[in-house]
């Protein structure tokens, strides 16, 4: 397994492990999303390649806040492909980004996780993070 930076051609195996993650979208919409992500600096979009395929993927982004000591990463998305689950690909993600973290001189991993998602929660016990809260994401589009 290899860990690596995304890219514009690993689209399919994205929009597959979107649709995994449960937020199917089309093709054409994720590519000019990933064209616009992987413009950022600070914006980390990972995968974990095996074989040459992309089978898990991890996007997280710098965050702080007035209200906060110090500055973490935000996790925004995490995902595997149900095919290799269970063998070490999530956690070697999120490894990654801790590492990546650390160099940074970041306090700590941020991350929202549905209150459905009971395997994922176990998924992050199991790896050290703990809830501090829970709550409502609201969303006004214009």
């Amino acid at each position: 397994m290899r860990i690596r930076a995304a890219a514009l051609s690993d689209h399919k195996e994205l929009a597959h492990l979107s649709k995994v993650l449960g937020y199917p979208i089309e093709e054409e919409v994720l590519i000019e999303g990933l064209k616009r992500i992987l413009a950022e600096e600070d914006h980390l979009l990972l995968v974990a390649e095996i074989e040459g395929k992309a089978v898990g993927m991890i996007e997280a982004q710098p965050y702080s806040t007035v209200y906060s000591a110090g500055r973490f990463f935000n996790v925004l998305g995490l995902v595997v492909d149900d095919q290799v689950q269970k063998q070490g690909v999530g956690g070697k993600l999120l490894s990654v980004i801790e590492a990546e973290a650390r160099q940074r001189g970041m306090q700590g991993i941020r991350l929202n996780s549905n209150v459905k998602r009971h395997a994922a929660h176990k998924f992050y016990e199991n790896h050290g993070y703990h809830s501090s809260h829970e709550q409502k994401r609201f969303i006004k589009e214009l």
